[in-house]
């Protein structure tokens, strides 16, 4: 199973992810947080700590791991959820991390990655924020960040059981059937 969970800025989706995940796993799947953030700045290092003391007495195995999500692909089986978050972040990190901004090439392989956590794991849920209001940038590297971006969002839709909108706080469901009874609209 793949839940895909979309938002705006702080519109609840790592804590409405992580209930979801504990939703799934019950007590006979463990927790698994991958977190793709870097500690850049002070804001970003707040930000991690706050996420940290949120799951401190939850039962996580956190990993750490801003690019190449592959590394993690062994680890994983059937008997694990999955919470990824972000994708946002993971993509920053992917995308910028050479000179070779090449969006057709880094994509697919981002892609291919968590389609393959997903089919290996008993669910998947992968949390991004939206960022598609302003228009088009003109910026090559914004350019090219929010184009990969939206091909990686359409990817997992695609491939996705659920796909939920986070707004306001509330979990719109948009596709698929949540496992605790809300109905896509």
């Amino acid at each position: 199973m793949i839940v895909f969970i979309s938002g705006g800025v702080r519109s609840g989706k790592s804590s409405f992810a992580e209930q979801c995940a504990k939703t799934i796993a019950q007590e006979t799947c463990s927790l698994h947080y991958i977190a793709t953030a870097m500690r850049t700045d002070k804001e970003m290092e707040a930000r991690i700590a706050h996420h940290q003391h949120e799951r401190q007495y939850d039962r996580w195995q956190t990993w750490e791991q801003p690019y190449d999500l592959d590394v993690l692909l062994p680890i994983f089986s059937e008997r694990h959820v999955v919470l990824l978050d972000c994708l946002t972040n993971l993509w920053a990190n992917e995308l910028f991390r050479d000179d070779e901004w090449n969006v057709h090439v880094k994509v697919p392989r981002i892609a291919q990655q968590i389609k393959q956590l997903g089919e290996k794991v008993k669910a998947l849920i992968v949390v991004s924020n939206e960022l598609f209001c302003d228009g088009v940038p003109h910026e090559r590297g914004t350019y090219a960040y929010m184009h990969g971006l939206g091909l990686l969002h359409q990817h997992i839709a695609a491939w996705s059981d659920v796909a939920i909108l986070m707004k306001y706080g509330l979990p719109i469901v948009k596709k698929g059937r949540w496992p605790c009874g809300a109905e896509s609209y």
